[in-house]
């Protein structure tokens, strides 16, 4: 959030959850990498930046998902038995990106051996705290991220193939999100539902919401999409 922003108070109520999940769903259209894709100016090496930045998050957050799922309270039943089963669907998908980076030709390092790129690692972070937390939260950030994924996965998968020539085994990563993510949103909605949560608890899904899209967002605006270079971990 911006220094000049207004402090969020400590309560909020559903609806104010779900405005705030859809500002940060629309945002993303606003995203550096998603407009140079629409104007067609996006090119292989931004692709493979992309991939690059995710690494991290899909290496490591359905880790952290699953000790949130271990911190959630039974009172939170629905969140904590969800969020065990997403995070065992999500482990596997770090390795969709390998597979996208190897079919598009790209030489670098592997990713496991760079540093998480900083946007990544402040997005990374924040959801190891909130797991810690408030870990029924997990749930505000899938409702943003699985919502961009349903939202935009499907219109923009298919504009990456016709910008960059490729073929759909070169874009599993963003194509396999964009066919579960529905479902998933459907799903994380109904579990929202079931949970019961009071003011301040809703306060607290408002919050991390808000803060998720956002640095989420950072991930597709850093200036690595201006030919800038990734940070190697040392040896």
């Amino acid at each position: 959030m911006e220094p000049s922003q207004p402090l969020m108070p400590l309560t909020s109520n559903e609806s104010e959850f779900r405005d705030v999940v859809a500002k940060g769903i629309a945002n993303f259209a606003d995203a550096q990498v998603v407009r140079r894709l629409v104007d067609g100016a996006l090119t292989l090496a931004d692709y493979q930046t992309v991939l690059l930045t995710l690494f991290h998050q899909s290496y490591d957050g359905p880790y952290n998902m699953a000790l949130a799922a271990s911190r959630c309270s039974w009172r939170h039943e629905a969140a904590k038995e969800y969020l065990i089963v997403h995070a065992a669907e999500e482990s596997p998908h770090w390795r969709w990106i390998l597979d996208d980076l190897s079919k598009t030709a790209y030489a670098g390092p592997s990713p496991r051996e760079l540093f998480p790129h900083p946007t990544c690692q402040a997005y990374v972070s924040f959801t190891e705290h909130i797991s810690e937390k408030a870990p029924y939260t997990r749930l505000a950030t899938a409702s943003v991220l699985e919502g961009i994924a349903a939202e935009f996965g499907e219109k923009y998968g298919r504009l990456l193939l016709q910008r960059l020539q490729l073929g759909k085994e070169q874009a599993t990563f963003f194509l396999r999100h964009a066919e579960t993510d529905k479902k998933h949103s459907k799903e994380i909605a109904d579990t929202i539902s079931r949970c019961g949560f009071n003011a301040q608890e809703w306060g607290w899904m408002t919050y991390v919401a808000k803060i998720a899209g956002s640095f989420y967002m950072e991930m597709y605006n850093h200036d690595g999409y201006y030919g800038q270079g990734t940070v190697r971990r040392s040896a």
